[in-house]
């Protein structure tokens, strides 16, 4: 890798400014933003699309269940970038026109590019479930500040209402449990529960987890009262109710979506190779095939000869990779290969103080295990705030 604190002294600058433009404040921009002087000094103008804060996925279930407020889950990337020597815009990229190099803002400004890198995280796979999209009282898992405002409307009942809501967690991936975990919690720390039940097409929670783990935490959801609703799918959902293909008609009144997440739809209008779920297809040095000015990280990317999933550990560790690339192509140099790694480590907010760690057929759980996880994860967040 490029020393890319001393790289811009031992080579020739460009001979004329490039536009270097970063679309989405995500695990991998932070890193580039926070290092624009670097990029500035080898001779780009860069400049950092968001249309506001970056909310950190590693701590959004322990905000959604009263661990941390908002304000410990997000930060603002402006100071970061500006701070840097770079320029933030905040808006949306809309479209992409790779013949005339530009980007289309949904202000309705068009941005010249020269190299342009998408870090646009993902979106929730809609199930298709009759009546779900258009109905009222449904939340999905991202964008992340949707379990915010779940949050605020939950505690609401719990601190003033006599009755609470009904809630449904569709999806029974670490993301869905991380959910039950934590609304549970959330409950727990008004003396009260939610009647939640949790619906999955697999035989067991967490499917991809080690056997042990899985029956574990299954163990435990059950103790806190959590209602689980397997092997079944959801045929459709109407008047407060979501009728399983077992013939259950469950009442509901909140349903929230964790059922897998896709790549943004700007990720499929960009005429390169695409997967619609896994995402924008790239080399190991990060780029597309196709076009090399056209760098993708994180979950909108999709590394075909060595697929990745869907999680922030991956975001942050293509981000030192992605630095040393993009300085790379400013001075010619060669680039470097980002290599994933097999097993990473992964630890649920259990929401009762608890954590489950998990890194490929190891598991252990307890109180160490979520202290661990909140020590990496304020870590993390630290280094990008302000001093």
């Amino acid at each position: 890798m490029l020393d890319y604190r001393t790289a811009v002294n031992v080579t020739v600058r460009m001979a004329y400014i490039v536009n270097l433009v970063l679309v989405g404040a995500g695990h991998s921009h932070l890193h580039v933003a926070a290092n624009a002087d670097v990029l500035k000094e080898a001779g780009a103008n860069v400049t950092l699309i968001s249309p506001g804060d970056f909310w950190y996925s590693g701590m959004a279930t322990g905000m959604l269940g009263g661990d941390y407020p908002d304000r410990e889950d997000r930060l603002d990337p402006q100071p970061l970038i500006e701070g840097a020597g770079g320029r933030f815009v905040k808006d949306r990229v809309i479209a992409i026109d790779r013949v005339e190099q530009y980007l289309q803002l949904a202000s309705g400004e068009r941005l010249p590019y020269d190299l342009v890198s998408l870090n646009l995280g993902s979106r929730v796979d809609m199930p298709p479930i009759a009546g779900l999209e258009e109905a009222s009282g449904v939340w999905q898992a991202k964008p992340i500040e949707t379990l915010w405002q779940l949050r605020q409307r939950l505690e609401s009942y719990l601190a003033d209402s006599a009755s609470l809501p009904r809630l449904a967690i569709l999806g029974g991936g670490p993301t869905g449990v991380e959910l039950a975990c934590n609304l549970l919690g959330l409950s727990e720390r008004y003396g009260r529960t939610f009647d939640i039940s949790l619906v999955s097409a697999d035989r067991r929670v967490l499917p991809q987890a080690p056997l042990g783990a899985s029956r574990w935490i299954t163990r435990r959801l059950i103790r806190r009262g959590l209602k689980l609703e397997l092997p079944v799918n959801a045929l459709a959902y109407r008047q407060g109710k979501l009728r399983l293909d077992d013939g259950t008609h469950l009442p509901v009144d909140q349903v929230i979506v964790a059922t897998g997440l896709s790549a943004p739809t700007l990720i499929g209008e960009l005429g390169l190779e695409h997967h619609p779920h896994h995402g924008l297809a790239i080399t190991p040095e990060l780029h597309t095939p196709y076009d090399d000015r056209v760098f993708a990280v994180g979950d909108c990317a999709w590394l075909k000869k060595s697929p990745y999933p869907k999680l922030g550990v991956f975001g942050v560790r293509q981000a030192p990779v992605l630095l040393n690339n993009l300085l790379a192509r400013l001075q010619d140099a060669p680039l470097e290969p980002f290599q994933p790694q097999h097993h990473a480590l992964s630890i649920l907010n259990l929401g009762d103080g608890r954590g489950l760690a998990m890194r490929g057929r190891f598991w252990w759980a307890g109180r160490l295990a979520l202290i661990a996880k909140r020590r990496l994860d304020h870590r993390f967040m630290k280094q990008y705030r302000p001093a």
